[in-house]
């Protein structure tokens, strides 16, 4: 149970990570995949399939967050559709 909580707070940490940093990530890498572990990204690539590869053969045993990253004007898109 103590892994389980570990690795759900390990989540929160990287998201909440993502969310203080997500202008700045929209502007230098619209339509990337990244990987973030330790509150840093740690890959970058085309498809989630390449930066999920990248980031097991670097850190074999963690479980990154990943994220594909939309430009700020699909971001914003999202955000509407959300509240409608």
């Amino acid at each position: 149970m103590e892994k389980n909580m570990d690795f759900v707070e390990e989540m929160d940490r990287h998201d909440l990570w993502l969310k203080a940093h997500i202008d700045e990530i929209m502007a230098i890498y619209p339509h990337k995949a990244l990987a973030i572990l330790d509150q840093r990204i740690v890959a970058i690539g085309d498809s989630l399939e390449e930066v999920h590869r990248l980031v097991t053969a670097e850190y074999p045993g963690r479980v990154p967050l990943l994220f594909e990253v939309p430009s700020p004007e699909e971001f914003i898109c999202l955000l509407c559709s959300t509240h409608t």
